[in-house]
């Protein structure tokens, strides 16, 4: 199915941080080196993967499986990982794997030659610096090695040597690069002293994160400019599938004018060579983002009517109504503030009866340099401090908007849902109610976010020794009520407005208020303390 919608390469290996079903995230994890350079080249930095002599030959060969499957199939190959492998930010500024410890390099390039011998069948690599458990030292931190030597000096070099390691083993093959968390300086630096033969950059869609609707900003246009100069391939990197790490764990959502809006938008980039899936694919259920990726692949010129038309000419007689209802989802997705902060992706892990202190928009910070840098351009918050009511409600304001798209989807969705062809329905129900999830969730943030402010405002009023106006109370009641109907449960918002109705200085005093719990509700409950 990858096939006929176009795709020509395939990963192999699920190469995520918090490691799924212990799948290999380093060359440390099915690769060791020979007994005779062990002691030369020691690994000083304890594997995270799962040890046992059973473990470490699953792994081995669930992978060897991939590549013939994926030979089979007529796909190129990638193996993606870390390196170098530093157990994730576990040691700080200045951990054990070294860049410049004079053994670190050489020890990647001997694993990299295990590798290829036990592995063949591997076109190309993906090389990941920082995440996906590797960091590097930091040059205005504690490394007497590193300290006061640009990372892009000490990048560079090792990168170099891993290309001409892998030239060896593939001829044909490519190291790519992943300057993940690296600002964009760094990044636009270390293009410019990088050789084209054997390299190429896989890069996220903005500097920030891959994000479905915010594709493509000033960091990615520089980046594909300055390697095309020294003919460098790069490769953008989305979500072109319902699933994604936004709406994790929500997998059958569908907005295919946000996939087909964002692949145009790469493709009009200069230099940008290809396109790969960020976050995983299922081919095996009915997925309008993924076809609308395989029909923009085959016909990049197409318009958004004809694209929803040919999308939608599945559904028989309730082909018309899909197209209202795609439409209605992608703009949900597209007006939802997803530059709020980190934490407000993966929505599906939202806790809708959110906590009933202040709301705050929570910010995630990284000790890296794209997070203590060039990511603040994206994402409106990178720290926890509190936030001004202009932040809360425009926030407020955009998931509102979102959400009142999604209740016009909702509504067109479900009165066709029984017309439609048998074989879709069943994925078609599960979109529908993780659409309304996603909703509920939405809703939360709205409710949240304004009965903080309506709580900001009463309570300054008071304190001035002022009433509070009948309207702005009772629209703290109705927010009330229209929350407690959203959470579908009673408490605990009923309990705040009975003493709302009984006691309004004992509500203020009791409710909405800054605390210093951060987490209450999980950290992708973006607004609870």
């Amino acid at each position: 199915k990858l096939k006929a919608l176009g795709f020509n390469t395939l990963q192999l290996n699920i190469a995520w941080g918090y490691r799924p079903n212990d799948e290999p995230l380093n060359l440390e994890d099915v690769v060791e080196l020979p007994p005779a350079l062990r002691d030369q080249y020691p690994q000083p930095v304890p594997l995270r993967s799962q040890q046992t002599p059973e473990r470490i030959q699953q792994r081995r060969t669930d992978l060897r499986n991939r590549i013939q499957m994926a030979k089979e199939a007529g796909f190129r190959t990638i193996f993606h990982f870390g390196a170098p492998y530093n157990a994730h930010s576990r040691y700080g500024d200045a951990p054990p794997n070294c860049l410049m410890d004079g053994k670190m390099p050489e020890r990647y390039a001997h694993l990299l030659e295990v590798f290829g011998q036990e592995f063949p069948g591997v076109d190309d690599i993906l090389i990941y610096t920082y995440d996906q458990d590797a960091w590097l030292c930091n040059e205005f931190g504690p490394c007497p090695r590193c300290m006061g030597i640009p990372l892009h000096e000490r990048a560079v070099p090792f990168l170099k040597l891993m290309v001409a390691t892998w030239s060896r083993i593939s001829p044909q093959g490519r190291v790519w690069w992943e300057p993940w968390e690296l600002s964009a300086g760094q990044v636009y630096e270390s293009i410019e002293r990088m050789d084209s033969a054997g390299f190429g950059l896989s890069i996220h869609s903005n500097v920030a994160e891959a994000m479905s609707t915010l594709p493509v900003d000033r960091w990615f246009k520089n980046v594909c400019n300055l390697a095309s100069q020294r003919g460098i391939p790069v490769v953008g990197e989305t979500f072109l599938g319902g699933a994604s790490e936004e709406l994790e764990p929500y997998r059958y959502l569908s907005y295919p004018l946000v996939t087909l809006h964002g692949l145009r938008t790469f493709a009009s980039v200069p230099g940008l060579r290809g396109m790969k899936e960020y976050y995983g694919l299922i081919p095996t259920i009915d997925d309008p983002n993924l076809r609308m990726t395989g029909l923009f692949f085959s016909h990049p010129g197409i318009d958004d009517e004809t694209a929803l038309a040919t999308l939608a000419s599945l559904y028989g007689a309730a082909q018309a109504d899909m197209i209202q209802f795609w439409k209605l989802t992608s703009e949900a997705m597209e007006l939802f503030p997803w530059d709020a902060s980190w934490f407000i992706r993966e929505i599906g892990r939202s806790d809708p009866v959110h906590s009933m202190s202040a709301a705050i928009i929570r910010g995630q910070q990284a000790h890296t340099p794209a997070w203590e840098s060039t990511r603040h351009a994206i994402f409106m918050k990178t720290d926890s401090l509190e936030s001004d009511s202009w932040m809360l409600e425009d926030v407020q304001l955009r998931c509102d908007l979102a959400a009142q798209r999604m209740t016009q989807a909702l509504a067109v969705g479900q009165r066709i849902e029984p017309e439609l062809p048998k074989q879709f329905q069943a994925d078609y129900a599960e979109d529908l109610r993780q659409l309304a999830g996603f909703k509920q969730r939405t809703l939360a943030y709205v409710y949240h976010l304004r009965e903080t402010n309506l709580a900001r405002m009463m309570r300054g009023l008071r304190e001035k020794g002022q009433p509070v106006p009948d309207p702005m109370r009772q629209e703290m009641a109705t927010v009330l009520k229209a929350d407690q109907q959203n959470e579908q449960q009673t408490e605990p918002v009923g309990h705040a407005l009975a003493l709302l109705a009984s006691d309004q200085d004992a509500f203020l005093k009791t409710y909405f208020i800054v605390t210093s719990d951060h987490t209450s509700k999980g950290m992708f409950s973006l607004t609870s303390r």
